[in-house]
């Protein structure tokens, strides 16, 4: 996943705002800083979820690649899981004799 920054001037491009007005919005709190580095610099994926931007966690190629593993790991759980009923089958009937 892109971890992107963006400056004041950046978003001020992006919204058309002036960068004072970037600076207002940082100060009252409806958008955040990231600490910890130089300069005032924001996440990318705060201001999209501000604008209403739909994210996407992955994208369409690595969604279908874990789809079509998830999909592996389940049937062979369903394997490992008849191998343990004929397991604890034989097993039972062994404590039996």
């Amino acid at each position: 996943m892109e971890y992107k920054l963006l400056t004041q001037q950046d978003i001020a491009g992006r919204w058309q705002l002036t960068v004072r007005a970037v600076e207002n919005c940082r100060k009252a709190g409806i958008i955040t800083a990231v600490k910890g580095v130089p300069g005032i610099r924001f996440n990318l994926q705060q201001i999209e979820e501000l604008e209403g931007t739909k994210l996407e966690r992955f994208s369409p190629i690595e969604r279908k690649k874990l789809e079509r593993e998830i999909e592996a790991l389940k049937q062979k759980i369903a394997t490992y899981e008849d191998v343990r009923a004929i397991i604890l089958s034989a097993s039972t009937k062994m404590i039996n004799l």
